[in-house]
């Protein structure tokens, strides 16, 4: 990690054209694509990169099911942050990524409308009279994927299969609105999720054991970057102590 810092500095140095950011890196903009839960603090590190080096970032949010869809339908794209590794292999089994490796981590949680009408404060008051409904992401989104495990662990995902308790967003910010409408009692989403809403609460933090899959969203840098520095200058931004801050303001975990 040392020498990718250095030589990560060494070569965002040279895109910026020194302390003025006035020399933009050729072959620009570069097209990233994000899972949701990172829209936020990727948008800003995109804004900082730009301000740095003059050269735009185009980030392009979704749930990682269907970004990965899109990449190896041949959409034009530089950079691929997944929410986790399934989907990011599935890229580059079929030989699509440069460089691939493990930046963020989070945590899973259940969110609830501010005031927790329901009184949920553990898994098991998923299950009770006053929740009608649970939202959580789609079953092949990535939190959607951990969800489904946690309350399968926890011997309730049947359960509330057949209350017919469960809706699903498309990814796991849609998860999130159906709580922070009220349109949901209580919600399974990333802590990072839950730190950027005013309208919900955390009522339960699940520990790292209720999930059989680790957390991590990896970092790729894809083979259509090919000729264009931008996308490896804001690759390699991505793994800077200035980036690191900005994830670390939005709740994430850095991966060392």
């Amino acid at each position: 990690m040392r020498v990718r810092w250095a030589l990560g500095v060494l070569l965002f140095a040279l895109c910026a054209g020194g302390v003025s950011g006035t020399a933009a890196p050729p072959g620009g903009p570069a097209t990233i694509l994000v899972a949701a839960s990172t829209r936020d603090a990727v948008e800003e590190i995109a804004k900082r990169f730009r301000e740095r080096t003059g050269t735009p970032v185009r980030v392009v949010p979704g749930p990682s099911s269907g970004l990965a869809a899109q990449i190896l339908a041949g959409a034009p794209a530089d950079v691929f942050l997944s929410a986790n590794r399934a989907w990011a292999e599935k890229v580059r089994a079929e030989g699509l990524a440069l460089e691939m490796l493990p930046l963020l981590g989070n945590d899973l949680v259940i969110v609830v409308p501010k005031g927790n009408p329901a009184r949920v404060k553990a898994p098991a008051d998923l299950t009770g009279i006053r929740v009608k409904r649970v939202a959580l992401a789609g079953e092949k989104v990535p939190a959607g994927i951990y969800a489904d495990q946690a309350l399968q662990s926890l011997g309730l995902r049947e359960r509330l299969v057949a209350e017919k308790k469960i809706v699903r967003g498309q990814d796991v910010r849609m998860a999130l609105t159906f709580v922070e409408r009220g349109e949901a009692e209580a919600g399974i989403v990333y802590a990072t999720d839950a730190k950027i809403s005013r309208e919900v609460e955390t009522a339960y933090v699940f520990p790292a054991s209720a999930y059989q899959d680790k957390i991590v969203y990896p970092a790729m840098l894809l083979r259509g970057s090919q000729g264009n520095p931008a996308a490896r200058a804001f690759f390699d931004f991505l793994f800077l102590s200035e980036a690191a801050r900005v994830f670390a303001k939005y709740g994430f975990i850095r991966i060392e």
